[in-house]
């Protein structure tokens, strides 16, 4: 008996466009992240030659709604057209935003599927849209807390009241270390045997403020907190390959210290 072969249908849903890349001459793939069909990947066939339709309408960050030929049984979809609601020209004009835009994008790329996630969807865009409405200095502290958030969305969010080993409440406790396979925070007893880095009551409660999205005027080595935020995505998202995006960031922050984060 013949079964059905799996139907080409055009579907439109609202996408921030977060990475994209040449293909042959006059192609490019586009990568985006959809509210209703979560990470998806695109086939713009000729969009780079010269009187192309939509030809240099629309960059990475850019937001707005995708129509594409989707095929379940395909990986790589076909492009129609994208409306573009907001291009976001803010992130091409300061690279600080760039690269603060690109640690939330990259989360999202190491680890989202293409099943439907709304909240991740919403999320993101309010990240971005928060990377955007920031003045450059205050860009990490934005994407601290909008990238420990998605790591929260996405279903990794850290243990930080109590060891995660022996349960003991961390309130009052010195310091401690951060145990990447355990998922959270280690008492000093506990951690004896951790190469996590230290964490001390300060880095605990600003760590605790990032999580719930509060937005906090100064962050003592956002360095270091950007190292810990890429070391604990880097073992339970992107299955150990190193976030880029992350070093780019660092090196346009000061240097405040020495990478632990004590405090």
């Amino acid at each position: 008996m013949d079964t059905e072969k799996p139907k080409v249908s055009i579907v439109s849903t609202s996408a921030v466009l977060l990475r994209s890349f040449n293909y042959g001459e006059t192609s490019r793939v586009l990568r985006l992240y959809t509210r209703d069909f979560g990470l998806v990947s695109v086939m713009a066939k000729g969009i780079r030659r010269r009187g192309a339709r939509g030809r240099a309408a629309f960059g990475t960050f850019s937001r707005g709604e995708i129509t594409f030929y989707r095929k379940s049984t395909r990986e790589l979809q076909t492009f129609k057209e994208f409306a573009v609601e907001d291009g976001g020209r803010s992130f091409g004009r300061d690279v600080t935003r760039f690269a603060g835009a690109s640690v939330l994008a990259e989360i999202v790329l190491a680890h989202a599927g293409p099943d439907r996630n709304t909240e991740l969807f919403t999320r993101l865009t309010a990240g971005l849209h928060r990377i955007e409405s920031k003045e450059s200095p205050d860009v990490v502290n934005v994407v601290l807390s909008e990238g420990w958030m998605l790591v929260g969305v996405l279903g990794y969010e850290p243990q930080l009241d109590d060891c995660v080993r022996c349960s003991l409440s961390l309130e009052g406790c010195g310091i401690g270390r951060f145990d990447y396979t355990a998922g959270g925070i280690c008492c000093s007893d506990c951690g004896v045997d951790v190469t996590g880095p230290r964490i001390g009551p300060l880095a605990r409660e600003q760590l605790a403020a990032l999580l719930h999205g509060v937005e906090l005027e100064n962050i003592d080595r956002s360095r270091a907190h950007l190292r810990l935020l890429h070391d604990f995505s880097q073992y339970h998202l992107s299955g150990s390959k190193p976030l880029r995006s992350f070093a780019f960031l660092a090196s346009l922050t000061e240097n405040d210290g020495d990478g632990q984060s004590e405090g």
